[in-house]
């Protein structure tokens, strides 16, 4: 017997995101263009974003071509921009004053998107627009190939943001998109009924924490503070590191780094650092920060953090991060197969045996960092029993 879908969303009744659904007018063209394996992927995102962009049109297929509607919507390529991140994109905030824009985004892996690029030579014509992400993907039931991807709708409500009229709200586009991740993690990990669970069969697993007892002599934990701008500020540019700061655990090594903004400080991130405008003008050349770090890191470090983005920053700034970072806020929610929410949360959760110690360290990111050692010490040593 067939399941019963819902008609607008295509998904059975317990999962349907219909209700979350947001309609959001919107002066840009949105062009759908999905990979047909990306079709068959239900938590996909791409069907999400048409159902709440009502100018916007999807299509479905590898070889655009022979697609009416796709060449009807492109005609001569006037005004048309391909979202992708190759080399020579140009800044996506470049559009904001361009009346009229067709934004074709290509929905799949980033393997079948380039492909769908390959394919047609018509999008490889069009002038490629992309945008820095401001933070990491939401995507908690898909594995994304790297921390600064996003999924098909989360990139559209960034790239929209920046493109669209002042005073456009775009993030309850999201709306459905959270609603969908959060049932979807709710299956997983209350009534287990993930499809990866149901195909495995059972095997006998290593204590959750086991990786952070075995790796504890060469865990390096970091935190950093980035100098951050709102996306509709007239004077926005990209984040930049100010203060980067990391801890060996095993040894007590302690490292500390104030570093001289390139620009102009952003009105809020003294407020949010808790460090002044006169500490951050008083920073390092980043040239030297970057020497400073060279000295201190090793080649077998493992570096831990809590989140992507400060370690994001920090490596498209060119500085070398050995080796692969590890969150801990998702290597957690992996073994203990639930949510760890914040850190102060998991710190509850370990219970009275993680003893936070002031590192010396200055401002929010000395506090994260004392917090995420204590954190690290704790299920290193229980395994993370409490």
């Amino acid at each position: 017997m067939a399941r019963t879908l819902c008609p607008r969303c295509e998904r059975p009744p317990t999962v349907c995101y219909c209700a979350h659904l947001h309609e959001l007018p919107t002066r840009t063209r949105v062009i759908l263009l999905q990979h047909p394996r990306e079709q068959r992927m239900k938590v996909g995102t791409a069907r999400m974003a048409h159902l709440s962009l009502p100018n916007s049109v999807l299509r479905v297929g590898v070889d655009f071509s022979g697609d009416a509607v796709v060449r009807a919507e492109l005609g001569d390529l006037a005004q048309a921009y391909v979202l992708f991140p190759k080399p020579g994109a140009r800044d996506i905030r470049e559009l904001r004053d361009v009346p009229a824009v067709k934004l074709v985004v290509l929905d799949g892996t980033w393997r079948e998107a380039r492909k769908l690029l390959k394919r047609n030579p018509f999008l490889q014509r069009l002038p490629a627009v992309a945008f820095t992400p401001t933070q990491p993907s939401d995507y908690r039931i898909r594995k994304q190939p790297a921390a600064h991807c996003l999924s098909t709708i989360e990139a559209l409500a960034e790239a929209l943001s920046l493109i669209e009229p002042e005073g456009l709200a775009c993030d309850p586009l999201l709306a459905p998109f959270r609603a969908m991740v959060e049932r979807q993690l709710w299956f997983i990990t209350e009534v287990h009924r993930g499809r990866c669970r149901l195909l495995r069969k059972p095997v006998i697993r290593n204590p959750p924490f086991a990786r952070l007892c075995q790796d504890y002599p060469r865990i390096l934990c970091v935190q950093g503070e980035a100098n951050a701008w709102a996306l509709k500020d007239p004077h926005y540019c990209e984040p930049s590191i100010v203060y980067w700061v990391a801890h060996r655990p095993a040894s007590g090594e302690t490292y500390e780094a104030l570093i001289k903004p390139t620009g102009a400080i952003a009105p809020m991130t003294p407020r949010h650092s808790g460090l002044s405008e006169n500490q951050l003008l008083a920073g390092v050349t980043r040239e030297a920060w970057q020497r400073s770090w060279q000295d201190f890191f090793r080649p077998d470090d493992l570096v831990l953090q809590w989140g992507y983005f400060y370690s994001g920053v920090a490596q498209r700034e060119g500085l070398a991060l050995p080796g692969v970072p590890l969150d801990l806020r998702v290597f957690s929610a992996q073994a203990l197969r639930r949510r760890c929410g914040t850190m102060d949360d998991l710190l509850r959760r370990v219970g009275d045996g993680c003893e936070v110690v002031d590192l010396g360290l200055q401002g929010r990111a000395g506090q994260r960092l004392s917090a995420l050692v204590a954190l690290v010490k704790a299920l290193s040593s229980d395994g993370g029993s409490g």
